[in-house]
């Protein structure tokens, strides 16, 4: 997970939208259905959400989390991911 976060969202990067741009750029679609899955295995594991929402939060240090939950945030990069493969696969 910290790899995810710190690669794409990272304190260089212009915004969340941009880090998910990189990710579809730079990864085939089989790879990201394995971020979509560690990603779903990181928001199921059965650690509290105060250490995931600090865990994001130091490792997507790009992303402004004042206004956003950052589990929420992730689900909606996850989602975002996976309507993304829907939409290359046309399934």
């Amino acid at each position: 997970m910290k790899n995810i976060l710190g690669g794409y969202w990272h304190q260089d990067v212009e915004s969340t939208e941009a880090g998910l741009h990189d990710v579809f750029q730079e990864h085939s679609l089989d790879e990201i259905r394995t971020l979509i899955q560690v990603i779903e295995q990181f928001l199921n594991d059965a650690k509290e959400l105060d250490y995931k929402r600090r865990f994001i939060d130091y490792w997507a240090d790009g992303v402004n989390f004042s206004n956003c939950d950052p589990v929420e945030w992730l689900r909606d990069i996850q989602r975002k991911m996976v309507e993304y493969v829907q939409g290359c696969s046309g399934a």
